[in-house]
């Protein structure tokens, strides 16, 4: 018989190993008889009868909305009449199928949730954390030791640990702690407030593309969860004292018995597992018992230089309270818009900047004024410069979140052409047109000593391109003639 049980053990060993939030709906699936009956824990025998034993941690949490059948803004009346309906429909006593008594339970503790004002609305803002003491996220990845943990051993053992000699106080019981750590459960009797840690609560704010690049400052208004002001916390008018549940006795658990003699405890509502609960008339006037409020408060948001689009700030601290327990609080996640810019274009740490010149401008080079980051600067353009060329402007981009290299900004170059011209401009575009084309006719010697004269002059210069332009003779006047006449 010992050998069979230990067997099992090894099995159900080897199962709890892979336990974990993501993957316990799996072990479900391939433990059909577990799915069937929604037990977590293994079969022992206690005072002659087969009990199990689950708790709302390790259960497939179901909306107590889609067990009495009503949608979520139902009112009293409708989950009132819906559960009637139901519990004359799956009560044990005129129902004889198997699950009807299972079912009736389900349906009890529904309704138990939803006619209480206070647990329906916890309900709808916390889901299911709210009707768990302690509810931990996490608490899958840390092991199932503490509250709800495996706490059933097989037949008259008192524990698993009592499988190797001498319970975990012996040499067996450490071999006991060794094999299964945290996923070991706590001894029997009320759950204590374990130190679980506060729900993250989320926000955005927008910035100026400018103040993205440069960083800034910036205040949110939030409403996280806390413990109240007035109680500390506890729930407590000053001077009250919690009482003894009346539901479960103490124990912070409640038993069924099904058919076919089998027992399944869960945990208790009425008080949480806790085993005490504040009377009413010893309840905090301010947050009715809860011991947590929700209070709006500001919070200062440091926003980094070169943040971009849908990066999230963590504040730490910043969040909700732990729901029940002395743990750390959650943090606060604001979600940051950047507006985009009329002038430049991001890339990462790069921006770029489109600007137009005149055609003469492209032809012969100048200056042209570039906005930056910083103000206007005027940078040189090169003669002969085509449209779609770029300029480099090294280090006057934008910093980068996760180091300190900083980006460059790229102007790229368009050519502006007049709409309509003057008669003297449309003959000296002409003329260059003829020019460029050899149908002009030939300059006298004295104009192409004048013109060389010129091209030694204009030529002694470099482009920020550090490409040498020369502008000769007659074409070099006229182009000159032509910057004089549209500059304006």
């Amino acid at each position: 018989m010992l050998a069979h049980k230990f067997s099992s053990f090894v099995a159900f060993y080897s199962c709890s190993r892979q336990l974990s939030a993501r993957t316990f709906s799996t072990f479900q699936a391939r433990q059909p008889h577990l799915q069937a009956q929604r037990l977590v824990r293994w079969p022992r025998t206690v005072r002659n009868k087969r009990c199990f034993h689950t708790t709302n941690r390790l259960q497939a949490s179901k909306s107590p909305y889609e067990t009495l059948g009503v949608k979520k803004d139902a009112s009293a009346a409708d989950i009132k009449k819906a559960y009637f309906s139901l519990a004359r429909k799956f009560h044990p006593d005129t129902n004889p199928d198997k699950g009807a008594r299972e079912k009736f339970v389900e349906i009890q503790e529904a309704y138990d949730t939803l006619k209480d004002d206070k647990k329906r609305a916890a309900y709808d803002q916390y889901g299911s954390a709210s009707q768990q003491q302690g509810f931990d996220p996490n608490a899958f990845s840390q092991g199932f030791g503490g509250r709800g943990g495996f706490r059933a051993g097989f037949g008259g053992f008192q524990d698993l640990g009592d499988l190797f000699g001498q319970g975990r106080g012996g040499p067996q019981g450490d071999l006991f702690e060794q094999l299964f750590g945290a996923y070991a459960g706590g001894g029997r009797g009320p759950r204590t407030n374990a130190n679980v840690r506060g729900s993250d609560i989320e926000t955005s704010i927008g910035v100026s593309f400018l103040e993205a690049c440069k960083g800034t400052t910036k205040t949110v208004t939030v409403q996280p969860v806390a413990n109240c002001g007035t109680c500390s916390g506890s729930g407590l008018k000053e001077g009250a004292k919690r009482s003894t549940c009346g539901t479960c006795g103490g124990s912070g658990e409640r038993t069924f018995v099904i058919n076919n003699g089998f027992q399944m405890a869960s945990t208790c509502e009425a008080c949480d597992g806790q085993g005490t609960t504040i009377p009413r008339s010893g309840q905090c006037g301010t947050c009715g018992g809860a011991g947590k409020v929700r209070v709006k408060k500001a919070v200062q948001v440091t926003i980094p230089a070169g943040i971009e689009d849908g990066m999230t700030i963590r504040i730490p601290n910043a969040g909700d309270a732990p729901i029940s327990g002395s743990g750390p609080f959650g943090d606060l996640l604001v979600r940051v818009n950047v507006a985009r810019s009329n002038v430049f274009q991001r890339q990462g740490t790069n921006i770029y900047y489109n600007a137009q010149i005149p055609f003469y401008t492209a032809l012969l080079g100048g200056r042209v004024r570039v906005p930056t980051l910083d103000g206007n600067v005027d940078v040189r353009v090169p003669g002969g410069t085509q449209p779609g060329e770029e300029m480099v402007l090294r280090g006057r981009g934008i910093p980068a979140v996760y180091n300190s290299s900083v980006g460059d900004l790229f102007v790229r170059f368009g050519i502006s052409i007049p709409r309509s011209l003057t008669k003297r401009q449309r003959e000296l575009i002409q003329a260059f047109a003829d020019e460029t084309e050899g149908k002009a006719k030939p300059e006298s010697p004295q104009s192409s000593d004048a013109s060389k004269g010129n091209s030694t002059s204009e030529s002694t210069g470099e482009t920020f391109f550090h490409r040498p332009t020369t502008h000769g003779g007659w074409l070099s006047r006229g182009l000159q003639k032509l910057r004089d006449i549209f500059s304006p």
